[in-house]
């Protein structure tokens, strides 16, 4: 592990220059989010595959709640991953800082989701959107 921070570029260790991977952090976030919903989920995701996956949300008594809850939660975490992706294209391609608007948005759903779930990863989209906020020249 320590081989392999002192390998990154000097710039990534800087606050000063870290708005440039923000896109990069998001995915490591929907990443992180969706090895834990594996592991956690994986139990109820193997009852969906026995069950043939079509329609295994929803029978004639209702909704299956445990099974709706981790399908959702990995497709957050794959959202997540887009939307890091396309955050990484827009600070590659235009080369500006990411919308201020975008950071601003992250501290509240951190902050919304913290207060509602303390113990869970919803912290990290605070710092994820101070990054943001703070980068040099952010754009409206």
């Amino acid at each position: 592990m320590v081989l392999l921070i002192t390998q990154l570029p000097a710039t990534i260790l800087t606050m000063k220059n870290l708005w440039k991977y923000s896109g990069y952090l998001l995915i490591g976030t929907g990443v992180i989010h969706n090895l834990v919903g594996l592991l956690m989920g994986w139990s109820t995701l193997q009852g969906m595959h026995q069950a043939g996956w079509w329609n295994t949300l929803e029978s004639a008594e209702g909704i299956n709640f445990e099974r709706s809850a981790i399908v959702w939660f990995l497709l957050v975490g794959f959202f997540w991953l887009a939307m890091g992706h396309l955050m990484q294209c827009w600070l590659k391609q235009i080369q500006k800082p990411l919308p201020i608007g975008l950071g601003y948005s992250f501290i509240a759903v951190g902050i919304a989701v913290a207060i509602v779930c303390p113990v869970s990863g919803a912290w990290l989209f605070i710092p994820q959107g101070l990054i943001i906020i703070l980068s040099p020249q952010s754009s409206d």
